[in-house]
């Protein structure tokens, strides 16, 4: 690359993204829209880079978890309708609503917070009904919804524009759950409509559910680990090819000779059984990689897999790179990523950590630089 690298980066594939865009798009029942999520530093992308490639695509929907991300959001995007999927706080609503755009509600109470500023503000606040179908997390009880969505439509203010739930099992190839979940949504509509109000937005649709069953896709779909390239679902249960978006690299800082019988990092926890040459990187558990990746992962330099050697520390990591000749200083090591035919990906590093691809994407420290490439 041309332009000056810093010591440790992350690279963002537009080409990537843009091509789960239009793979997952195509996947849309008719008439469904398609709503990219990028909660939570665009689950670690960066928020920013997402942004631009998503505005510079014309992504009609955007969705994020708060309001702070929204109207960071508005000021990076003016057009997009934005949807605040989980919470805000109080003393932001007169800029969401003044803004445009649209919040949740799951009680009366938070309810007539919007609908009150709305009015001095003399505008209407767009919501979406947030029901809880069975994770148990944010929303309205079924059995609650259709007395909450009367009290919803007595405010004057309010634009009940959406009503939405969350799948809680929707990776599972065993659909059983997800069924359950969107026949208890079906029925809560219903209800709804037959209390006399229509809402004319449905969803439902994460991107398992996207890629296992059509039947969810209803009014809009919200693609968030799938629109970066990652799966929650197991290769061997879907024909979807997606491209990882991310990659993750550092800088060797220092190459070292250890004599046999070298005990290696904190704990002493590998003993070198062999004289071994060690490359240190500038990378620890502070930047996002996990200690749980000590003496079990590898990172990648000129080409070959190097394995981590010794405790992670906060900073600091200890590769062996014996079998690599002409390591030195400055040379690229990647942590995430391809070199050639060689990869390490986000799932490898999960499956060490014992955890998912989307905690070891979101957990690289947002201080590190996302560089968005072509």
């Amino acid at each position: 690359m041309s332009q000056h690298l810093p010591i440790t980066w992350v690279e963002i594939s537009r080409s990537a993204i843009l091509h789960n865009i239009r793979t997952l798009r195509r996947l849309l029942s008719p008439g469904t829209q398609f709503m990219p999520i990028i909660k939570s530093n665009a689950y670690g992308h960066g928020f920013e880079q997402l942004t631009k490639i998503l505005t510079a695509a014309r992504t009609a929907w955007i969705g994020v978890v708060n309001a702070d991300e929204a109207l960071r959001l508005r000021q990076l995007n003016r057009h997009a309708k934005i949807l605040i999927l989980s919470f805000f706080d109080p003393a932001l609503l007169s800029d969401v609503i003044r803004k445009k755009i649209r919040l949740p509600v799951y009680g009366l109470s938070a309810a007539r917070s919007i609908n009150a500023v709305a009015k001095q503000l003399q505008v209407k606040a767009y919501v979406h009904l947030k029901i809880d179908t069975g994770t148990s997390r944010l929303g309205v009880l079924p059995a609650d919804a259709v007395r909450l969505a009367l009290k919803l439509r007595a405010l004057d203010h309010l634009v009940v524009e959406g009503i939405f739930t969350h799948f809680a099992d929707a990776e599972n190839p065993d659909q059983k759950v997800t069924k359950r979940q969107h026949a208890l949504f079906a029925n809560v509509i219903t209800s709804i409509e037959t209390a006399g109000i229509r809402i004319p937005i449905k969803h439902a649709a994460c991107s398992a559910a996207l890629m296992l069953n059509p039947r969810t896709h209803l009014d809009l779909v919200r693609a968030g680990i799938a629109l970066y390239g990652l799966n929650s679902i197991e290769s061997k249960h879907t024909s979807v090819r997606l491209l990882p978006a991310l990659s993750w690299h550092t800088r060797v800082i220092q190459v070292k000779e250890i004599p046999a019988g070298s005990r290696i990092g904190y704990g002493q926890t590998y003993r070198s059984a062999h004289a071994m040459k060690l490359a240190i990187l500038p990378v620890g558990y502070w930047d996002g990689y996990d200690r749980k990746l000590s003496n079990v992962a590898s990172v990648i330099i000129k080409g070959k897999k190097c394995p981590v050697r010794g405790r992670i520390c906060m900073n600091l990591m200890m590769v062996d790179v014996t079998g690599v000749s002409s390591v030195a200083a400055s040379d690229r090591a990647t942590l995430i990523g391809y070199t050639g035919a060689v990869r390490i990906s986000a799932d490898d590093l999960a499956h060490h950590a014992g955890t998912i691809n989307y905690e070891i994407v979101t957990r690289i420290n947002p201080l590190i630089p996302r560089i968005i490439v072509a």
